[in-house]
């Protein structure tokens, strides 16, 4: 990409797709109609609308993806972390793509294909671009739901197929494959729509991009078939076409305000990350991801984190640097629960438990809880928590720390579709694997580069970042530099990974952790590998408790205070897989309901070596096993 596009421009265009609404819910509602909109605007459409519902990326995302991979918890709403079922946030992502955006698909594909061969335009770049756009779409799908609708989907008005069958998923990435391959082709065949929210109508970057879905599509059939994503992968890697390489190359999606949080602009994880869509999103850290950065002293803890106030009309991060005393984020519990450590930054533990994953201590009898957030002011001028606590006066040592909405997950953060870090680090694994002769080291190098600067290029928030740097330096690190720190990071991380015995371990760690605030792939990531280690698979034996420190006076409040022993409390009840970690979403209910026949032929041809007893573990084609 050339530039991430500016929003002035994406407000412009979008709106005029936004003002096609009508036409698209006929077209959504009877399948035996199509709408007169010009086709550009579909295109507008089915790029922008998996990234910008709210409704969906709050469910979706927020609660089920992200904590089901590990690298966040929502300790509010647990059915994700507790390895549970809720129809009502699961069914939200099939819902997005097979109501609102497969028929779209579809019948811009057709319609386009007609102008070409009765009016002789010439249309293949822009086939192409749909194409490729096809793919970013039903690759969420089958990341979460495994096999799914593809070679018949949204083709109720073109074909009249009502009820679609559904294809195994690695016929899905066959057919993505040979898509993407057609479409690489075709990008230089006429005129592309310049009306792209991606790349502005470069044809070369759109090549690019394909090649990286390809990597990726190769990459995800690492587990299931290593020869041919092998193949898939090399054939990408050494096309003339190139791959995304640098930051200015990824595929970015800006987002507005345009149409208010519930609007076709938004980012919509963002606006949920906000609580703008139905309240507090309870998007914290998972303990897991957050202190294994604070340990390495990762410094995308500025530009990631943060602690909340809701005081306000929406979620925010909390930003009055005078209320800290010695703040450290790097700081973490390394106390295996025998005492309450005095730390700035918590994660939630990964269960559906609350004295599990937000106890701290136990104060006589009584699991004392982390706060979720900043909630009022008192006469005094101070911050006072949900748990009642003044966050100056020791509330500030026992709150979680959440996914920071004023920087990376808000209404108006981009989306990357494809980020040039991500491709780094795939081109490592590939090397490492042994797919690729490329220096596993340089594409690691880069990997972690990229994905720390690509905050300060691509996300709004630098004033909050420079405010907590300079407080960091002021209370507990003076000579602290953020650039320094990024170069001391990555050395550190690369000497590492040169003398590790796990190397395809570093990269997946990298690559999960480069994918804050996208649930969706970091979930895919641990789905296809297991990795990285510090996300059990089973919550059941050693994971199933934890240990927390017991006192007779309130540690938050009394610095002399001291244990008199611990207490062992559950953290996780095993949900409804009997503690093994779940390698998708159900399919939504109403399938059974409209097409029973075909959701249950995808269900029985899945279940073979499930683990459990419920389909949530049944293995995806590309899952780890």
């Amino acid at each position: 990409m050339k530039k991430l596009l500016k929003y002035t421009a994406l407000a412009g265009s979008i709106l005029l797709a936004s003002a096609c609404t009508k036409g698209f819910e006929e077209m959504n509602d009877n399948d035996y109609t199509s709408g007169d909109m010009d086709p550009k605007y579909q295109f507008t459409f089915i790029q922008a609308k998996l990234f910008s519902s709210g409704h969906e990326g709050y469910r979706g995302n927020l609660i089920m993806a992200g904590p089901m991979s590990g690298i966040s918890m929502n300790p509010q709403y647990t059915t994700g972390a507790g390895f549970n079922r809720s129809d009502a946030f699961t069914e939200a992502t099939f819902s997005l793509i097979y109501n609102d955006i497969a028929k779209n698909i579809d019948d811009i594909q057709v319609r386009v294909s007609k102008d070409m061969e009765l009016n002789g335009e010439e249309n293949g770049a822009k086939l192409g671009q749909i194409a490729i756009t096809k793919v970013v779409n039903y690759l969420r799908a089958t990341m979460m739901y495994g096999d799914i609708p593809y070679s018949q989907a949204g083709k109720g008005y073109s074909q009249g197929i009502l009820y679609p069958e559904y294809d195994n998923q690695e016929f899905v990435f066959e057919q993505m494959v040979s898509e993407l391959k057609v479409a690489r082709d075709q990008i230089n065949d006429g005129s592309t729509y310049n009306e792209d929210f991606y790349y502005n109508g470069d044809a070369s970057s759109w090549a690019r991009l394909a090649n990286s879905l390809l990597m990726k599509i190769g990459i995800f059939m690492s587990s299931a078939d290593p020869n041919k994503g092998k193949e898939i992968f090399n054939e990408a890697y050494t096309n003339s076409a190139g791959y995304i390489s640098s930051l200015a190359e990824s595929a970015v999606l800006g987002h507005n305000e345009s149409g208010g949080p519930w609007g076709q602009t938004v980012n919509g994880s963002g606006a949920a990350n906000e609580g703008r869509v139905g309240g507090v999103s309870y998007h914290f850290f998972s303990d897991m991801s957050l202190e294994s950065m604070q340990k390495r002293k990762d410094p995308r803890l500025f530009w990631v984190a943060s602690h909340i106030d809701n005081s306000g009309s929406s979620t925010a991060a909390f930003t009055d640097v005078s209320a800290y005393t010695n703040y450290n984020p790097f700081a973490y519990d390394d106390s295996n629960g025998s005492e309450f450590k005095r730390i700035h930054y918590r994660g939630a533990k990964s269960g559906d438990r609350p004295d599990g994953n937000r106890g701290v201590y136990q104060k006589g009898d009584q699991v004392m809880y982390s706060a979720f957030t900043i909630q009022s002011r008192d006469d005094d001028g101070n911050y006072i928590n949900n748990m009642g606590y003044s966050f100056q006066d020791g509330g500030q040592y026992a709150q979680l720390v959440a996914v920071n909405p004023n920087t990376i997950l808000n209404a108006t953060s981009p989306s990357m579709i494809m980020g040039s870090d991500e491709v780094h680090f795939m081109i490592a694994e590939a090397a490492e694997r042994g797919w690729i002769g490329a220096s596993s080291v340089d594409h690691f190098r880069m990997g972690i580069e990229q994905a720390i600067k690509k905050y300060p290029q691509f996300y709004a928030g630098q004033d909050y970042v420079t405010a907590f740097v300079d407080l960091y330096k002021e209370q507990t690190e003076p000579g602290y530099l953020w650039d320094v720190a990024v170069e001391e990071y990555i050395t550190q991380e690369v000497n590492a990974y040169s003398s590790s015995a796990n190397k395809l371990e570093d990269v997946i760690y990298q690559h999960w952790l480069s994918q804050i605030g996208n649930g969706y792939n970091a979930f895919a990531i641990w789905n296809r590998t297991h990795l990285p280690s510090i996300v059990p698979v089973n919550m059941n034996g050693e994971n199933k408790d934890v240990t927390l420190p017991v006192y007779d006076k309130d540690p938050i409040t009394d610095e002399t205070a001291t244990p008199s022993g611990t207490v062992s409390v559950e953290l996780h009840t095993g949900g409804i897989t009997n503690g093994i970690r779940p390698s998708r979403f159900p399919y939504p209910n109403r399938e059974f309901t409209v097409n029973p026949t075909n959701v249950g032929k995808a269900v029985s041809s899945q279940e073979g070596g499930n683990p459990s007893s419920d389909f949530i573990s049944a293995y995806q084609w590309m899952s780890f096993r």
